[in-house]
């Protein structure tokens, strides 16, 4: 007969209810020394009492080890039971040494033969992932990201205006800010074309999507705007050949100081 779709099978049910008893039958093989605890106690015997005490002590943190299943567990708690079969010959059955160190060892093999395999121990949780903080960013980069933005509304504005001028002066703008971005060292230089020439067109581009006629005069300005950007362009190009020229140099020299040349 097949098991309905869906309905765990017979061995899964099992396993889990071999999970839920682990380790209770523990507790029932000390049940005498609960009342060897007692006699003990009327008769005052203290090294027997401490010895009852600790073998049912022991036994039930095994028992906790077993129920909680994570790995290595089962192994721990042989240890503990075989730690606690030990005490409890040696101090409440005063068997001697080598009788305990006998019944401890035979309880932790009796424990790994009755509960190795006996049930599937949960792995270890795995450690927690921590995300390292976001990195800060600087002064140079907030100002190319806004600019950025800028410039992404002001080629939306020409597109949904059909207005080709806007859109090369955006595009020659946004050549600056690559190199800006490459080199933000650089942006001193480039301060006048952000805080002047960047936001008059974007002001410009704001009117013309409000529905303001573009003056005669548009054209003429929106090509010295483009024409602006590329000489900027063309000024970091020159800074950077210019601080190559000088690293070379350095480097010559050291060269020729150190006798290689």
């Amino acid at each position: 007969m097949q098991e309905r779709a869906g309905a765990p099978g017979w061995g899964v049910m099992v396993q889990r209810v071999r999970d839920g008893v682990r380790g209770l039958g523990l507790p029932f093989l000390v049940a005498p020394l609960w009342l060897d605890l007692i006699v003990e106690m009327v008769q005052g015997r203290p090294s027997r009492i401490v010895g009852d005490a600790l073998g049912i002590g022991l036994v039930w943190l095994a028992v906790a080890m077993l129920r909680r299943g994570g790995a290595g567990d089962t192994r721990r708690a042989a240890a503990v039971v075989g730690v606690a079969a030990g005490l409890t010959a040696g101090l409440a059955a005063s068997l001697g040494w080598l009788p305990s160190v006998m019944a401890g060892f035979g309880a932790f093999v009796g424990m790994r033969l009755l509960y190795d395999g006996a049930f599937v121990e949960a792995p270890p949780p795995p450690e927690p992932v921590i995300a390292p903080p976001p990195p800060v960013p600087t002064p140079e980069s907030i100002v190319i990201g806004e600019a950025e933005a800028r410039l992404t509304r002001l080629r939306a504005t020409a597109t949904r205006l059909a207005e080709p001028r806007l859109a090369r002066v955006a595009d020659a703008m946004s050549g600056v800010l690559d190199d800006l971005r490459l080199r933000p060292d650089r942006l001193p230089l480039a301060r006048r074309f952000l805080n002047v020439h960047l936001d008059g067109v974007d002001r410009i581009a704001d009117r013309m999507a409000s529905g303001a006629d573009a003056p005669q005069t548009l054209g003429p300005l929106l090509g010295e705007l483009e024409r602006t950007a590329g000489e900027l362009r063309a000024h970091l190009r020159a800074e950077e050949n210019a601080a190559l020229e000088v690293q070379v140099k350095v480097l010559s020299d050291r060269l020729r100081e150190e006798g290689y040349r």
